[in-house]
């Protein structure tokens, strides 16, 4: 299994499905419960993409995640798991990354985007996609995204922006 050392013991590896317990602990921190998605929409995430979903821990504590995915054009929805990826594929869908309130200040976001842009170069995708929350939006712009206008599905919440970025 590939794993890599980011700080003082802070690992990142290949998620796996018996992490999914954990990946909601963190969610409900990070989010509260106005985002909480199920066990079935991560699940179904990883199942269709398991290179582009990334866990980090620090010994048997869980830290942060990142779950993205390939994509065609446009928003996926909240809370649905995707039964299916669309014929074409023109761009990586960045899905959810959150990262333990107790880890905050450690890079452990750049380096979960890291793993998740070396995926998309390596899969040969032109862009990257994502929904930036109204206080994420600066986090983003830092890594290269920029507002793109695209309608978002409900869900998302007041201030949410759809952004995107070159995947090199």
């Amino acid at each position: 299994m590939e794993m890599e050392e980011v700080a003082n013991g802070v690992t990142l590896r290949p998620m796996r499905q018996a992490d999914l317990g954990a990946v909601l602990a963190i969610q409900r921190l990070a989010y509260g419960d106005d985002y909480q998605e199920d066990a079935e929409v991560f699940a179904r995430k990883l199942a269709l993409a398991p290179a582009a979903c990334w866990f980090a821990e620090h010994g048997d504590k869980a830290l942060g995640y990142v779950f993205a995915h390939p994509w065609s054009s446009g928003v996926p929805r909240l809370h649905s798991p995707i039964e299916r990826l669309p014929d074409v594929l023109e761009q990586g869908f960045l899905h959810d990354l959150a990262v333990s309130p107790a880890a905050r200040g450690l890079g452990l976001g750049r380096a979960l985007f890291g793993k998740v842009q070396a995926w998309s170069r390596a899969s040969h995708l032109q862009a990257l996609g994502l929904v930036a929350l109204a206080d994420a939006i600066d986090f983003w712009r830092g890594l290269g995204f920029a507002a793109d206008g695209a309608e978002l599905p409900c869900g998302y919440g007041a201030g949410a922006l759809y952004m995107r970025r070159s995947a090199v």
